[in-house]
């Protein structure tokens, strides 16, 4: 079937309208677009100063920060510090080729996107290894053929960090967290959700240059504006670090979610592998290129779907 509607939020009415004929009536869920490309939720701990001249091991437990923290992963640093900021600030933008940025499992064309992000953060300390994390973006994503797909994601979460020194110092979160989705250049709203989000991390530093990033969390909805879209989401995400030079890292990743919907009868299994290399010429810059591979299974046939992204980026980052 064809569909040309005047509003990015038609696309859902399509995929819903294409499911009737399979007898299963589904909406599109708008959080879910740009999969493989948006960043994945977690918490941030700030990276501190350190002399050039360390080598990896010697910065901290946890292996330095990457831009692209959607397919490898937050890296997690912790060190001491005479003077702890707790504040910062980021900026990033990119563009990525994809073969089906609707991620459906027929009547997609590929095509080029363009994306930003801006973030806010803080991450007081409350006692030595008790943290606040608050942290607030807005995501920006255009599309060069089909305009329908334009949309905005504003986040914003609030929760606690725990460093665990009785688990070698893995992480523990707890946050709150609101999404809102709107479309015609922020004029209309698509989905509002609140949420809870909770897990543990931890990075394993083998030796100066080979790390592995692990990242286990949930991710429920408490309150969402789309009856149907209401669901849970388990996330298991690996990352491998080689770093190739002091400002060039290879990043391999694999992160498999399943989504539970809670109102409907629809379950996915999202698997999603992603190479990435990052060149840092500055503590604060980060020029990023690679890709990812999808590969979602669903019980609703028109969510079955594979994508391919390619593309890059440059990120900058200012701690206060």
């Amino acid at each position: 079937m064809r569909c040309l509607p005047p509003r990015p939020v038609v696309i859902a009415i399509c995929a819903y309208i294409s499911t009737l004929f399979s007898g299963e009536a589904q909406q599109l869920d708008p959080t879910r677009l740009g999969e493989g490309i948006r960043p994945l939720p977690g918490p941030r701990l700030f990276e501190e100063e350190v002399p050039n001249d360390f080598a990896l091991e010697d910065e901290n437990d946890f292996a330095p920060a990457s831009p692209g923290d959607d397919d490898i992963g937050q890296q997690l640093i912790l060190k001491d510090s005479e003077r702890e900021r707790w504040f910062s600030a980021q900026a990033d933008t990119f563009s990525f080729w994809a073969d089906n940025p609707a991620n459906l499992s027929s009547g997609g064309d590929e095509d080029f996107l363009w994306g930003s992000q801006i973030s806010l953060g803080t991450q007081p300390r409350l006692a030595e290894r008790l943290y606040v994390d608050a942290f607030v973006s807005q995501q920006l994503y255009r599309y060069d053929e089909n305009s329908l797909l334009d949309y905005e994601y504003l986040q914003a979460s609030l929760g606690l960090i725990y460093l665990e020194p009785r688990l070698w110092d893995s992480i523990i979160f707890a946050q709150g967290q609101y999404g809102r989705t709107t479309s015609d250049n922020f004029g209309e709203d698509v989905l509002n959700s609140f949420s809870i989000l909770a897990g543990i991390q931890k990075t394993v530093l083998f030796d100066r240059r080979n790390s592995l990033y692990v990242n286990l969390m949930g991710d429920w909805d408490v309150a969402t504006d789309v009856d149907d879209l209401d669901h849970a989401e388990y996330i298991v995400d690996l990352a491998y670090r080689f770093k190739i030079m002091r400002d060039l890292v290879l990043s391999a990743s694999y992160r498999f979610t399943w989504f539970d919907y809670n109102d409907v009868n629809r379950s996915d299994a999202l698997n999603i592998m992603g190479v990435y290399l990052t060149y840092s010429p500055y503590k604060w810059m980060n020029l990023y290129m690679g890709g990812t591979f999808n590969i979602n299974e669903s019980n609703v046939d028109v969510f079955d779907y594979h994508a391919t992204n390619l593309g890059g980026g440059v990120g900058i980052q200012i701690r206060f």
